[in-house]
């Protein structure tokens, strides 16, 4: 039987592929004459041991990661609801305040207000909105997730 020579791979190198025939070429017995380099395995054991403790951090990271996918995924599903009741609450009010703004500017139905109340309504609309928007956007989604 012919036995293939081992090479090194370098990290460069593309993945060795076996095939059933490799294994019909491969040496049915391990050489006693074969010399072991012991700085050579010292070097590659060490290689190994990093390698190992790298794919356990990584591992680690990847199932961390994961677990925040979920949570990030679970409170969209808490907030979503909310955001879209602030949407449409926002929505209704400032057609509300547009209506009363219509009715007062073109005086439809004898309709007026003291220009007081309708720089209150304009200003309330204005604070609605700024703050309904930046609660939903900053207080709710980004103040919900840790960073």
């Amino acid at each position: 039987m012919n036995s293939p020579s081992l090479a090194v791979l370098n990290v460069t190198d593309k993945p060795l592929k076996l095939t059933p025939s490799d294994v019909d070429l491969s040496s049915t017995h391990l050489s006693t004459q074969t010399k072991v380099d012991l700085e050579s395995y010292s070097s590659t054991l060490e290689r190994f041991s990093v390698l190992s403790n790298e794919n356990i951090e990584l591992k680690s990271e990847i199932n961390a990661l994961k677990q925040k996918l979920k949570t990030n995924d679970h409170l969209d599903g808490l907030i979503q609801p909310y955001a879209a009741r602030a949407f449409w609450f926002k929505s209704l009010y400032c057609g509300f305040v547009a209506l009363i703004l219509i009715l007062q500017g073109f005086h439809i139905w004898t309709f007026t207000l003291a220009d007081s109340v309708t720089q209150i309504i304009v200003g309330s609309t204005a604070v609605t909105v700024i703050g309904l928007v930046g609660m939903v956007l900053t207080g709710i989604f980004v103040g919900a997730r840790q960073r």
